[in-house]
């Protein structure tokens, strides 16, 4: 199999394993990740004087893992443990696709321990009262405030991702049934979603005003658009929100998955089932929603005091 592929250095291997994992239905976005952590691997073997597949094995993975604990950043800093988890599973999938297609024995692969990332409850929740501030900011950014507005407005009402944001077009937005389909959303799974009337209100504003504006031949049916027409990227949606937090002095960190927080946040404090949330945020392990009830922790303490009799005050 590996002389018909003409497989043997790590780098024509890895170009077999991206056009396997494009075969296989994943995304341009996924395959970029993968293609960048997988590099940083190949760069540090050959640092190694490893250069073909065959010359992997269990130490050789437990000698990177070393490596990656003990990096540190240009600021002194180690690797958050989460990083090192997705470099170490880029490599261990790799691996045992390439097990998978003969060209190597990865057994080792399945013996590998890969670090156990602990889970962190979301920072900085803003209230109703910070996001009404964040909003205010997007309207004074220029002749694409109203745009920016409208953005906004979209991430807030409906917690949806900043790659499902950018891929969101015209035709996917029902105004009169006020519901949004969200396309090839994570493992390209698409899903209807509910979308506020205030947020659909901007949509159409936007559209209206702005949109006829910025649009080109080659704009397509692409929703929000860059000043030259083109669909907006996901790094620049990143940057506009990131610069109205900043300016709105809540004096909390973040940017789209900000606003994602306090979306499920807010649902779940008003009683919305958690199952709800999980279809609403396109998670597929209920295990990633069931963290926005611990920041709830305040209405708990409330119903606490209230309701248990060893809580209340004789």
């Amino acid at each position: 199999m590996s002389k018909a592929l003409n497989l043997e250095e790590l780098g024509h291997c890895a170009e077999f394993y991206f056009e396997d994992c494009l075969a296989l239905g994943e995304s341009n976005y996924t395959l970029k990740t993968k293609r960048l952590l997988l590099s940083r691997f190949i760069d540090w073997a050959a640092i190694q004087e490893i250069y073909h597949l065959q010359q992997l094995d269990l130490l050789v993975l437990e000698k990177y893992r070393r490596y990656l604990n003990r990096y540190r950043k240009r600021n002194g800093q180690p690797l958050d443990i989460s990083t090192q988890y997705a470099r170490l599973m880029a490599v261990t999938k790799f691996i045992k696709t390439m097990d998978y297609y003969d060209v190597i024995d990865g057994t080792f692969a399945k013996k590998f321990r890969l670090p156990r990332i602990p889970r962190r409850l979301p920072k900085d929740i803003p209230t109703v009262e910070d996001i009404e501030r964040v909003l205010d900011q997007a309207l004074i950014m220029g002749r694409l405030g109203l745009r920016n507005r409208a953005i906004i407005e979209v991430f807030y009402a409906t917690g949806i991702r900043r790659i499902e944001l950018v891929n969101i077009n015209i035709m996917d937005i029902d105004f009169q049934r006020q519901i949004l389909t969200v396309r090839e959303g994570k493992h390209k799974n698409d899903r209807n979603v509910p979308i506020a009337r205030r947020a659909l209100d901007w949509v159409e504003r936007y559209l209206t005003e702005t949109r006829p504006r910025l649009a080109t031949l080659s704009s397509g049916e692409a929703l929000f658009l860059t000043e030259a027409g083109q669909r907006m990227k996901p790094h620049k949606v990143t940057g506009m929100v990131t610069k109205c937090v900043d300016r709105s002095g809540i004096d909390k960190k973040g940017a789209c998955h900000l606003l994602r927080h306090a979306t499920a946040t807010e649902m779940l404090r008003h009683g919305a089932d958690i199952r709800q949330v999980q279809e609403m945020l396109g998670h597929s392990d209920i295990s990633s929603t069931q963290i926005y009830a611990h920041v709830t922790i305040l209405d708990l303490n409330r119903v606490y005091y209230e309701t248990h009799p060893a809580a209340k005050e004789e």
